[in-house]
């Protein structure tokens, strides 16, 4: 199952594209995935994106980083964290 096929929102977003994080980055799709709903998804999210001090990665297309904003904000919306 693809994010895509999974959350209706996300599909939603997409129209008849296809997502980029299910072709291109299918273990971090299942990733997302298994974290949805959950607050660890934030965290994982904010990992991916952050380069930490010392490591050398190529990072994401612009717009891998557009679905990756577009999980967030309809998980922050879905699951809104608790004060």
């Amino acid at each position: 199952m693809t994010l895509k096929s999974t959350l209706k929102e996300f599909a939603a977003f997409l129209g008849s594209q296809e997502s980029i994080l299910d072709r291109d980055y299918p273990r971090v799709a299942d990733q997302l995935k298994l974290l949805w709903g959950y607050a660890e998804f934030s965290l994982y999210l904010e990992k991916l994106l952050v380069t930490e001090k010392g490591r050398d990665r190529a990072g994401f297309s612009f717009e891998v980083i557009l679905e990756l904003d577009k999980l967030k904000e309809i998980h922050e919306r879905l699951f809104p964290r608790e004060n």
